[in-house]
């Protein structure tokens, strides 16, 4: 898509015309068949070209057809004949060849985008999902165009065609058919679903060269005056604030896990699984390596206490740091568009220290639907105590930073992942972080485990559930290290790994 981007830019840029000159150039060619009014076209490009030029035009564009539409919308929302949209819900392209074979070409595979997208909902959703988008206009004079096609047309669909059509790769194509579906966005909605529902008569369509092609993307026909335009191929200017590159903690397919006793500072019935908390964070960093979002993911995996808690995360940044900040909770995986926010007390914007709470009343949002007491932390497989897994609720939350934060000005991982206890006013770190968490004997009530972590039965001490525990607590960890990997089955609860629970 680079090179195409980049040779059509320049073809638009001096007048000229590539791959040809312009007596051997093959026009721009109008097509027969439309996407109709009910937001569907079947159309067959065999009925205006031959193999020979639809090859010459794939030739031409670098390897894609590119297809131009214009746009034909009654005014909806705020669409006005300067400037109407639609949305495209799906596009594929089946060609048949003279040996019997059969390429399909499916928007879901990447091979076909336009340069505009938005976030629509389709009817009767509410959920809003990336879309690429048509834009256009009516009733224009277009002085720089220098033919009808250019005159007439809009926006541009780019599909890209690996083999040759005319018998250069052993086979001649005999059959092309394009299938073009509209989205029906739900207009109750109002803008920008409005703007992108597909309305009126026909769009009519047309196969073009290069040339025509570099001329109506660099028109960019309704873009100016459109709701929600995100660009396919943004220009190359560098963004301070744009994300080049994502970094995981602890990876993109892993999580942190954090267990506690939420009895601090006593140490209680030591069974480590009043609250589990599995999470990811990750940052994104700029063109330059400086960090310009934060965004995390957690789960809670089981709640065996009585209290109720709020579950924070703590990351220290520059005093200057600024930014918005926003933290979803979702507490039902039975129905997971519900949504509430994190917490009250955390402010959309923010400044200095990131410290947010991403679980907030634990006990409330993580209720038994068995009705326990507890949530999975009693046996799962054997009666009397058989409970079923539940999987917990999943919070999401972001901040976006006003302008660029070194890296090197952020806490390392696993950051300061803590509890406060609602029922004592408590709080409860672990002991990675803050080593005073630990009780005279050294035990700890928070703890980094792994995401393989099996809690201890309810009322199980920790150190009969692990054997190797209390040897790795009485020499401070310095021997025993691995000593969650050595347990009685008979005393922990089998919580399943993170391909259930990451819902």
């Amino acid at each position: 898509m680079t090179t195409f981007r980049a040779r059509t830019a320049a073809c638009l840029a001096l007048a000229v015309y590539c791959h040809a000159t312009p007596a051997q150039e093959l026009g721009s060619v109008r097509l027969t068949d439309v996407i109709k009014s009910q937001g569907t076209g079947n159309i067959d490009l065999f009925k205006d070209v031959t193999a020979g030029e639809l090859e010459q035009l794939r030739l031409d564009n670098d390897g894609f057809l590119v297809l131009a539409v214009d746009i034909n919308e009654d005014a909806s929302g705020t669409e006005k004949a300067s400037s109407q949209g639609v949305a495209i819900k799906s596009v594929r392209l089946t060609i048949d060849f003279d040996d019997g074979s059969q390429h399909i070409y499916d928007a879901v595979d990447g091979c076909c985008f336009s340069e505009t997208q938005a976030l629509l909902a389709e009817v009767p959703s509410t959920q809003r999902q990336l879309y690429y988008t048509l834009l256009g206009e009516s009733g224009s004079s277009r002085v720089t165009a220098n033919n009808t096609i250019q005159e007439a047309f809009d926006s541009t669909l780019k599909i890209e065609v690996s083999e040759p059509l005319d018998g250069a790769g052993g086979a001649v194509a005999t059959g092309a058919l394009l299938q073009v579906v509209l989205l029906q966005t739900n207009e109750a909605l109002g803008d920008p679903e409005a703007f992108y529902d597909f309305s009126a008569g026909f769009e009519d369509l047309a196969l073009l060269n290069a040339t025509d092609s570099a001329f109506i993307d660099g028109y960019a026909a309704g873009r100016e005056e459109a709701p929600t335009v995100i660009l396919t191929h943004p220009p190359a200017v560098v963004d301070p604030l744009a994300v080049a590159n994502w970094n995981y903690f602890p990876s993109a397919s892993a999580f942190y896990v954090v267990g506690y006793e939420d009895l601090y500072p006593v140490k209680g019935d030591y069974d480590f699984n009043d609250l589990t908390v599995a999470y990811r964070v990750q940052f994104g960093l700029n063109a330059d390596g400086d960090v310009v979002a934060i965004q995390g993911l957690a789960y809670l995996v089981t709640r065996g206490s009585a209290y109720s808690h709020d579950w924070r995360l703590k990351i220290s940044l520059p005093a200057d740091a600024a930014g918005a900040l926003a933290c979803v909770t979702y507490p039902d995986y039975r129905n997971p568009a519900a949504s509430q926010a994190c917490s009250t007390g955390d402010p959309a914007s923010h400044s200095g220290n990131l410290d947010i709470t991403v679980f907030s009343d634990t006990r409330a949002v993580f209720p038994d639907p068995a009705g326990s007491l507890f949530v999975n932390t009693q046996e799962l497989y054997s009666a009397p105590w058989y409970l079923r897994f539940f999987e917990g609720p999943k919070s999401e939350f972001s901040l976006q930073f006003t302008t660029p934060v070194p890296l090197a000005g952020i806490q390392a991982a696993p950051f300061d992942p803590y509890l406060y206890v609602r029922d004592t006013g408590r709080l409860v770190r672990l002991m990675e972080v803050d080593p005073a968490y630990q009780d005279s004997n050294g035990y700890p009530f928070g703890m980094l485990l792994t995401v393989d972590w099996k809690p201890p039965l309810e009322f199980t001490d920790t150190s009969a559930a692990y054997p190797l525990f209390q040897d790795f607590v009485i020499s401070e960890g310095r021997s025993s290290t691995d000593w969650y990997t050595t347990f009685l089955v008979d005393f922990i609860v089998n919580i399943p790994d993170s391909g259930q629970w990451a819902w």
